[in-house]
C-alpha cells in the first residue's frame, strides 16, 4: 500500500517546495502581465497629432507617460495623458528623464482612446532639440497581441 501522505509535497525537501511555490507565482505574474498590456482601450489602427507643452513627464516602469497641455479646434486649452514605453524604450534611443522637462515644448502623435475621450498611446514625440522619440514597443507588443497597430508616424509639424 502506497502511503500517499509520506509521497506528498508536505513531506518534500523545503527547497523543492520554495521551487514549486516560485514557478507559481512566476506563471500568475506572467498573467498579469500579458493582462496589463491589452491595447483594447487605444484605436491602434489610428494617429492623431497636436503640438503642446509638457506638464509633466513620469519616468518608470512599466510605462513612462507624458501630460500634455495643448489647445484644441476651437482655441480651448485642453489636458491630456498619453502611456509610453519603459524607461528602456527611451534610454536604447538615446534619451533620459533630464530630457523631458515640464514647459518644453513639444509635437505628439498617438493612438487614441476608443472612448473619444482626451489621451492615448504615445506614438512618437518630437523634443525642441529635434530628437524624436517613437513607440517601437507598442506597435510590436499590440501586434503580438493581434491587435492591429498603424505605424507609429513621424511627429506632426
Amino acid at each position: 500500500m502506497i502511503n500517499l501522505w509520506e509521497s506528498s509535497v508536505f513531506h518534500r525537501p523545503f527547497a523543492d517546495r520554495l521551487g514549486l511555490g516560485a514557478a507559481v507565482m512566476a506563471a500568475l505574474a506572467a498573467g498579469q502581465a500579458f493582462a496589463h498590456h491589452s491595447f483594447s482601450a487605444y484605436n491602434m489602427s489610428k494617429i492623431k497629432g497636436v503640438s503642446g507643452t509638457i506638464k509633466e513627464f513620469r519616468w518608470g516602469a512599466p510605462h513612462s507617460s507624458v501630460v500634455v497641455i495643448y489647445l484644441d479646434q476651437d482655441g480651448k486649452q485642453q489636458v491630456m495623458a498619453l502611456i509610453s514605453g519603459s524607461p528602456l524604450s527611451f534610454s536604447k534611443q538615446g534619451m533620459a528623464p533630464r530630457d523631458f522637462r515640464s514647459g518644453d515644448k513639444v509635437t505628439v502623435t498617438y493612438h487614441p482612446t476608443t472612448s473619444g475621450a482626451p489621451g492615448g498611446a504615445l506614438a512618437s514625440l518630437s523634443l525642441p532639440d529635434g530628437k524624436i522619440y517613437r513607440d517601437a514597443e507598442l506597435a510590436a507588443a499590440a501586434t503580438s497581441l493581434g491587435e492591429t497597430a498603424a505605424p507609429a508616424a513621424p511627429a506632426a509639424k
